[in-house]
């Protein structure tokens, strides 16, 4: 991901309680999502976005694309219940599964889009802590 990261909430996962940090990937400038150790922010405990627009994924600003398979299956209905992200029903292809394609709620939350991307002059603010 590309900084900054910005903490837009909280989750308890099987994996421990962590903060959920937003930001964009470097390459084409999608959201990044990542779950960090609560008591420990230097430590990722998953990534749970992955990045399909270099690849020709075509999502909103306030969009990204969920790895939804292997060990961030378990993720999926905490991160939903958060009330942070809400489905929009579309899909990516990436090898043999499908990403599901989310959406930021709150447009505070929606970090900046890098410049060059189309509706890039989009500023909101973001909490910088949780």
């Amino acid at each position: 991901m590309s900084a900054p990261q910005h903490c837009i909430g909280h989750i308890s996962t099987p994996y421990g309680n962590a903060a959920i940090l937003v930001g964009r990937y470097p390459a084409g400038g999608a959201i990044a999502i990542q779950l960090v150790d609560d008591d420990d922010p230097s430590e990722p405990l998953a990534t749970f976005s992955t990045n399909l627009v270099p690849y020709g994924a075509s999502v909103a600003e306030d969009e990204f694309c969920v790895k939804t398979w292997s060990e961030n299956e378990v993720l999926v209905a905490p991160m939903l219940a958060t009330g942070l992200f809400e489905d929009t029903g579309r899909r990516v292809p990436s090898g043999y599964v499908d990403a599901p394609v989310w959406r930021i709620k709150d447009p505070a939350n929606v970090p900046s889009a890098p410049r060059g991307r189309a509706g890039s002059d989009r500023r909101t603010a973001v909490a910088s802590a949780c």
